[in-house]
């Protein structure tokens, strides 16, 4: 649906969740904002298209917010239906966009070797059978404007946290931002809206950063890809709430490592879990992604120290001598 002039909502289902694709569409031409699983280019996008009469080639970028496959894994798809298409993202998460495998082991793998968490064989196959990437043609920074209309130009904002290159839509317009997954809440949700798994946030500093930004810019309206959408004074206590759930993870973990006792990023999960959400149990291991950013910011600041046991990293407060 059109939520905005010239801004469009795409929903598609995703398993008990779902993914809001976002379409900007301009007098010259339009922008899309990721372009979800290999599917939904033909099956939810091209439609939507076709229903508001936009040829494909009307199509000129194809922007992808950060390197998750349910937002990039449509891309090759996307690119058959709009071959003139520029496919844009940032620069610091390309080499995930254009490669599953690197996605597969830079993203989902990154705690295997610390932690002996990471994904199951059966659902990297899953992504596997559900992506296919294709090279990007511009890398972006943050900072630049796209023209979608002579009296339309929207910005790109470099919003890190849920990953390095996370990049998000200003609509100046319409106080419009399509922040996508850089802003979490204190989980994400099913369809029904109860808690289907952690906020998967994972660089501290900058996402309490970003979220700074976005409480700043005083938008009227916000869309997510896994939330409903926001305006007004709906904003300010989704960004308000995801604040606050960030300290509530800080308190949670310094109360637990205050006996000293050294911990493995498992035992701090299942310390945690319940604790800090109420998704399913077993949604908890999805933790493992806010929790590390938080003990690598801890540890950075000296707040805590590190060790291995059994080959798997251990935290705790530092011995007094």
């Amino acid at each position: 649906m059109q939520v905005a002039p010239g801004i469009h909502r795409i929903e598609a289902p995703l398993g008990e969740r779902f993914i809001a694709l976002h379409l900007l569409v301009g007098d010259e031409c339009a922008l899309l904002i990721d372009t979800g699983m290999d599917n939904m280019p033909r099956d939810y996008i091209l439609p939507y298209l076709n229903e508001i009469g936009l040829a494909p080639g009307q199509v000129r970028y194809v922007l992808t917010s950060h390197a998750d496959f349910d937002h990039s894994a449509g891309n090759a798809s996307m690119k058959e239906i709009a071959p003139q298409a520029l496919f844009l993202c940032h620069e610091l998460d390309q080499p995930m966009i254009e490669d599953v495998e690197v996605m597969i082991r830079d993203r989902y793998g990154e705690f295997a070797a610390d932690h002996a968490i990471d994904e199951t064989d059966k659902s990297k196959q899953y992504i596997r059978e559900n992506s296919r990437h294709i090279p990007v043609d511009v890398t972006l920074s943050g900072g630049e404007t796209i023209r979608l209309g002579a009296d339309w130009q929207v910005e790109v904002l470099h919003t890190p946290g849920h990953s390095r290159g996370h990049l998000t839509v200003w609509d100046p317009r319409s106080r419009t931002l399509v922040l996508c997954d850089a802003t979490l809440f204190n989980a994400v949700l099913f369809k029904n809206g109860k808690p289907a798994f952690p906020p998967t946030y994972r660089y501290v500093d900058s996402y309490v950063a970003t979220m700074q930004r976005f409480a700043g810019m005083k938008a009227d309206l916000m869309l997510t890809c896994h939330y409903p959408i926001y305006r007004g004074a709906e904003i300010d206590a989704f960004l308000a709430e995801s604040r606050a759930y960030v300290d509530r993870v800080d308190d949670a973990l310094l109360a637990l490592l205050a006996d000293g006792e050294p911990r493995t990023m498992r035992t701090i999960i299942d310390a945690l879990n319940t604790s800090l959400g109420e998704w399913p149990e077993s949604a908890g291991i999805y933790l493992v992604h806010p929790l590390a950013g938080h003990l690598e910011r801890l540890v950075q600041y000296g707040v805590l120290e590190t060790a291995r046991q059994d080959g798997l990293l251990t935290y705790r407060l530092p011995q007094q001598p």
